[in-house]
């Protein structure tokens, strides 16, 4: 019969424990040095490649090419990073040597490897690289990435087709907008204002009438800030020919509204009476801006309106006309009956007589 062998494993495993803990610890601390060296590494190749190819931009853009030393891939990635960034300080007229010192130390061809690359930051900076060199090889990759799920390449990638064909972009771009729901419009706005007013209206119009319900209304309603006009004939005519939503007919009443044109007075008149009271809403407010001595007594209806937004811009509308006076006001105010009407009309009153009213000039 074998002899009992006695074992202590609770000491064995303690000792098991401590000896992986401390490799554990080891290969963290040398991991931290690590992570360091190459960090400080990195910010030392930043610095050279600061102070190498600053001066060597600023003469560029200066008009003067001076040698241009050789870069390794690392370097060139930074050095990218530095070209962007003196490109923003320079107005358009001025980048063509900037681009030229790109072209001749062989930046198109890195940044068109780096558009496979997995960090999202070198892609972006590659798309924004190459638009900026207006470069037509890389515009089949950048097309592609419009469709992108990360909203911020998909936009660059936007910007970019922008820079390098203007009008081929706006056609592939057009019904790509309206669907990009997660693009701010404001951003939306900016990028197209870049290719100038008359257009960035007229794609702005079409992209709304074509892209998504829950943007398009949002899209309309920036008309306006393009300051101008060559977009209205596109939202007429979409009027004319498709039924809208509530929203997007309310979106296009604000936007003619602001333009003020009489062209499209009979047919904001048609929808004071309309079903959705927002509609109703833009409606009395467009009046107010374009409306004549006509439309008195159609603002006046609204008064008894059921919603009291549709009453108020009604009462505002009113004493925006132009054939409005203070005596009309007053005889309208006698002849209301309705407490509702009364509400409205009170306050409206003292509103325009206070801007009726001669500024009293104090010694």
């Amino acid at each position: 019969m074998r002899p009992f062998v006695q074992t202590d494993l609770p000491l064995d495993l303690w000792y098991i424990s401590a000896v992986a803990l401390s490799g554990i610890i080891v290969l963290l601390l040398a991991s931290i040095l690590l992570f360091r060296r190459s960090r400080l590494a990195g910010q030392h190749r930043q610095q050279r490649i600061t102070q190498e190819w600053g001066p060597l931009l600023t003469q560029s853009a200066g008009g003067t090419l001076p040698p241009l030393p050789a870069l390794t891939r690392r370097d060139h990635v930074i050095f990218l990073y530095l070209w962007n960034k003196s490109y923003e300080f320079l107005p358009e007229p001025l980048t063509a040597p900037l681009i030229r010192v790109a072209q001749t130390v062989g930046s198109p061809h890195l940044a068109t490897e780096l558009l496979q690359s997995r960090l999202l930051s070198q892609r972006i900076l590659a798309v924004v690289t190459l638009g900026r060199l207006q470069e037509r090889s890389a515009w089949a990759p950048i097309s592609t990435l419009l469709t992108h799920h990360n909203s911020f390449l998909a936009f660059h990638a936007a910007q970019a087709l922008l820079k390098i064909d203007t009008h081929t972009a706006l056609s592939l771009l057009v019904p790509i907008l309206g669907q990009r729901t997660d693009w701010s419009p404001i951003k939306i706005v900016s990028m197209l204002q870049t290719v100038g007013q008359d257009l960035a209206s007229e794609v702005l119009a079409k992209t709304a009438i074509q892209g998504d319900p829950e943007i398009s209304p949002r899209l309309i309603r920036y008309l306006p800030v393009i300051n101008s006009r060559r977009g209205l004939p596109i939202l007429r005519q979409f009027l004319h020919d498709t039924p809208p939503s509530a929203s997007m007919l309310a979106a296009c009443l604000f936007v003619f509204g602001e333009f003020r044109d009489p062209a499209d007075l009979p047919m904001v008149r048609q929808h004071l009476t309309n079903e959705a009271w927002y509609v109703r809403v833009q409606a009395a407010t467009a009046i107010g801006k374009l409306g004549t001595i006509e439309d008195e007594d159609r603002l006046i209806g609204l008064f008894n309106d059921e919603q009291w937004w549709v009453r108020y811009r009604a009462g505002e509308a009113l004493v925006s006309l132009e054939s409005m006076t203070e005596e009309k006001l007053m005889s309208l105010q006698e002849s209301l009956t309705s407490p509702e009407a009364h509400e409205i009309l009170a306050p409206i009153l003292a509103k325009f007589r206070a801007r009726r009213s001669p500024i009293a000039i104090r010694p």
